[in-house]
């Protein structure tokens, strides 16, 4: 009974981990778009900006799902996850080519692997019964 408590305490601290993430990952490219862009002119179309704002907005109420253990929040997120991996390979085998980049205090190589490390292991963590059954 004990293993089962601790397995569910242990699957509780992953969700909130990644919901805190989303967030703060959320937050921080909306803001620092939305401050670049009153700051300085934008030097990128409209569209790229509105785009990045959009989807840094649908990451903090993902985020906000998550925290609140919300099934919704989970399925989006695989999704998202799955979608990202299939663009950073498209990346990574030179099929594409993205100019809208969001962080520029790491290389955008460095940023393209974590982040695709990441959603690898969102794709993984989230499809365990364990987390599935904390998120109904």
């Amino acid at each position: 009974m004990s293993n089962s408590i601790n397995t569910g305490g242990k699957s509780r601290i992953v969700i909130r981990a990644v919901a805190v993430i989303e967030i703060v990952i959320g937050l921080y490219i909306s803001l620092s778009f939305i401050i670049a862009s009153l700051i300085t002119p934008p030097g990128r179309p409209k569209t790229v900006y509105g785009f990045v704002v959009v989807t840094s907005l649908i990451s903090i109420i993902m985020g906000i799902g998550l925290y609140r253990y919300k099934n919704w929040a989970k399925q989006f997120l695989i999704f998202f996850a799955g979608y990202i991996i299939f663009t950073k390979f498209l990346l990574f085998s030179n099929l594409v080519e993205f100019t809208g980049d969001t962080i520029n205090f790491i290389s955008i190589d460095l940023k393209d692997v974590i982040s695709f490390i990441y959603h690898f292991f969102i794709l993984l963590v989230f499809n365990l019964k364990i987390i599935k059954k904390e998120l109904r």
